[in-house]
């Protein structure tokens, strides 16, 4: 049986942050902290940390932020807001 190669783009903290429409990472840290996001979590060997914005068979990281932080008026993602 031939090994199934996956194509993934993982970005840095400050590019993902960047990508999501956010001014700092201070957000992702704090999810990343409280391990929220370890399923969106790619460690290179170096030690450097990437995520996964749309990981398969799990939701985009965009919904995940999205379910776990309050809902505020300046948030960046909307509450039910789709993409």
């Amino acid at each position: 049986m031939k090994p199934k190669q996956f194509d993934i783009e993982a970005y840095t903290i400050a590019e993902t942050a960047r990508r999501l429409g956010y001014k700092s990472t201070k957000t992702i840290y704090r999810l990343l902290n409280k391990e929220v996001l370890e399923d969106y979590v790619y460690l290179e060997h170096s030690g450097r940390v990437y995520l996964i914005l749309e990981p398969p068979n799990l939701p985009t990281l965009a919904e995940k932020i999205s379910a776990n932080i309050q809902y505020r008026r300046k948030n960046i993602i909307k509450k039910g807001a789709k993409k």
